[in-house]
C-alpha cells in the first residue's frame, strides 16, 4: 500500500503513536502495511504466532479466547488504544464483524523504532527547536541507522559535535583524505565529481542527509565534492567514533561456509557480488560471483532485489567492506564476505613459516 493509504491523525490516536512527532509518524508510515477485511474475516487465530502488531483503525472484530467467550471489540472502544491481543502467540481469535480497517506492522521493526526515538528523546532539551529533533527523526528511520544495536544510540548522539558553515563552503573536497562524518541539521548541500573539466552535479542534500562515510570506510581519498548551497549547521561525528559506534555495528561478516549454511537452511536466496574491477575480477574469478564494480554499485543498488542475501567480497577487503555497508544503507541485508588468511589456508606451511 502506498504512504498515502495511510491516516496519520489517526495512527496518532495509538500508543507509541502518540508520543512521535509529524515527520517521524511520515517516516514511519512507510512501514504499515494497509489491511482492509470484508465481515467474517479471520485476522489472526488463538495460539498463532506472528512477527506483526495490528491496530484497529475502523470497522470492528470479536476477540475470541479459549474457554469461547466473545469480547466485542469496535474501533471507537475507549480501550482501542494499543495493537490488538499484542503478544508473540496469540491468546484469542480476531475475526471482523464487518468492513474494518488494519494497520499491521512488523513487531520488531516497530520496537526499534521506538527504542531508537526514547533514546533521542532524552537528549533534547525542553528549549531545543524543531531543526534538534528533524535531523534526529531523519536519521532514526534511515536504512542505515536502523542496524544499530540500542545500546549503542545515546553513545551516538553524544558524540555528534555541531559545526556552523555557509553558503558556498565546500565540506569536503574530492582527492582529499577524509577523517569526519557528517549529518545535515540545518540548510542544503549539492554533491558533485570531477567529469574531465568540469563538475557533474551527482545529488543534492538536506536536512537529515549523511555523507563523507566512503572515505572513512575504505581509508581512500574523497570520492566526490560536498559544497554547501545555503548556510547552515552540520552535525560530524570523527572517524574512530564513526567506527566504533556506526561502522562496527552495520558491517556483519561471514566466512564461505557459514554463507553455504545459511543458503542451505535458510529460505532465501545468497547472491555473492564481487566489488573488483572488471579486469581483475576476469582475472581471478570468484567462483559463481557477479560482478558490480564498487564504483558502479551505487548506481545499481536500487535495481538489486531486497528477497536476497548479498555476500560482498574483493582482494584486500576494504571494498567489500564498503560495497556491504552501500547494501545495507538501501536496507539489504549484507555481509562481508572472510576469506582465510594464507596462514590458516595451509597450515603445515604456516608451521614452516613461523617455527615455535
Amino acid at each position: 500500500m502506498a504512504d498515502s493509504d495511510v491516516d496519520l491523525e489517526r495512527l496518532h490516536d495509538f500508543i507509541p503513536f502518540d508520543c512521535l512527532s509529524e515527520s517521524h509518524l511520515r517516516d514511519i508510515a512507510g512501514q504499515i502495511q494497509v489491511m482492509k477485511l470484508a465481515p467474517a474475516r479471520v485476522l489472526f487465530k488463538r495460539g498463532e504466532r506472528s512477527d506483526m502488531a495490528y491496530f484497529l483503525i475502523a470497522g470492528a472484530v470479536d476477540l475470541i479466547d479459549a474457554a469461547f467467550q466473545v469480547r466485542k471489540f469496535p474501533a471507537d472502544d475507549d480501550e482501542n488504544y494499543l495493537a490488538l491481543d499484542n503478544y508473540p502467540e496469540h491468546t484469542v481469535n480476531a475475526i471482523s464483524t464487518e468492513n474494518s480497517i488494519i494497520y499491521a506492522i512488523e513487531r520488531d521493526k516497530l520496537d526499534l523504532l521506538m527504542t531508537w526515538t526514547q533514546a533521542a528523546e532524552s537528549m533534547l532539551e525542553d528549549d531545543d527547536d524543531s531543526s534538534e529533533r528533524d535531523w534526529m527523526d531523519a536519521l532514526l528511520t534511515s536504512e542505515l541507522f536502523s542496524q544499530i544495536p540500542p545500546q549503542k544510540i545515546q553513545s551516538l548522539f553524544v558524540k555528534f559535535e555541531e559545526r556552523e558553515v555557509t553558503l558556498g563552503e565546500q565540506v569536503v573536497k574530492e582527492g582529499e583524505p577524509g577523517d569526519t562524518f557528517y549529518v545535515i541539521k540545518q540548510g542544503k548541500a549539492m554533491v558533485s565529481r570531477l567529469q574531465g573539466n568540469k563538475q557533474e552535479t551527482l545529488a543534492a542534500l538536506t536536512t537529515g542527509n549523511f555523507f563523507g562515510e566512503d572515505a572513512l570506510i575504505s581509508d581512500a581519498p574523497r570520492n566526490a565534492t560536498v559544497t554547501m548551497t545555503s548556510d547552515g549547521l552540520l552535525m560530524s561525528l570523527g572517524k574512530e567514533d564513526f567506527r566504533l559506534l556506526l561502522q562496527d555495528s552495520v558491517i556483519r561478516r561471514i566466512t564461505e561456509t557459514q554463507a553455504e549454511k545459511m543458503e542451505e537452511e535458510g529460505d532465501r536466496a545468497c547472491v555473492m557480488l564481487d566489488v573488483r574491477l572488471p579486469m581483475e575480477f576476469r582475472h581471478d574469478r570468484t567462483g559463481s560471483a557477479r560482478n558490480i564494480p564498487l564504483n558502479e554499485l551505487r548506481r545499481q543498488v536500487r535495481s538489486l532485489e531486497k528477497d536476497f542475501v548479498y555476500v560482498v567480497c574483493c582482494d584486500g577487503g576494504r571494498r567489500s567492506e564498503l560495497g556491504a555497508y552501500l547494501l545495507t544503507e538501501a536496507g539489504l541485508e549484507a555481509y562481508v564476505l572472510e576469506r582465510p588468511k594464507p596462514q590458516d589456508a595451509d597450515p603445515e606451511k604456516a608451521e614452516q613459516t613461523n617455527p615455535a
